[in-house]
């Protein structure tokens, strides 16, 4: 598959992943800081789950449950807009 179609995916993926991990631990940091600390947590979490595929020849399991996440990225990045905008 090309880089360059699968990489917003797993962007996209990995903002997801943050975002709903760190919605109730850093809940009272500025919003700025809780999307680069949603950053770092969903690219690790992404990062350990493409291994973690590779590792078991799974590629396309995990790369395809790692993209079938990217919709809801698209959904969790607008609502932390929304909440930053109030």
């Amino acid at each position: 598959m090309n880089t360059a179609l699968v990489s917003p995916f797993l962007a996209l993926t990995a903002v997801s992943l943050g975002l709903r991990t760190t919605s109730l631990l850093t809940s009272r940091l500025h919003p700025i800081g809780r999307m680069a600390a949603a950053l770092v947590v969903g690219a690790i979490f992404t990062i350990t789950a493409l291994q973690l595929s590779d590792r078991y020849m799974v590629h396309d399991l995990g790369l395809g449950f790692l993209v079938s996440l990217a919709p809801v990225g698209v959904f969790d990045l607008m609502k932390w807009w929304y909440r930053w905008g109030k």
